[in-house]
């Protein structure tokens, strides 16, 4: 019998990328819960669960985002 392993990982999601990033996570069924909000800078922050298999999901979430950072600056 294996054991799964579940990471958990919080994400600050900038408003500007939301849309693109809910389709990720939609698409790929990724458990996730919305844990706060910072209307100043614009942000939710998302805490995502996710097995080592998923893992390249998450990369590619947090490139979304740090791509979106490089050209927001």
């Amino acid at each position: 019998m294996s054991t799964t392993i579940i990471t958990k990982k919080e994400l600050t999601i900038p408003a500007g990328v939301i849309t693109q990033v809910s389709d990720v996570i939609i698409e790929n069924e990724i458990t996730h819960t919305i844990i706060g909000a910072d209307i100043d800078e614009d942000t939710i922050t998302l805490e995502v669960q996710f097995t080592k298999d998923e893992r390249e999901i998450i990369h590619e979430i947090e490139d979304i985002v740090s791509d979106y950072e490089e050209e927001a600056e």
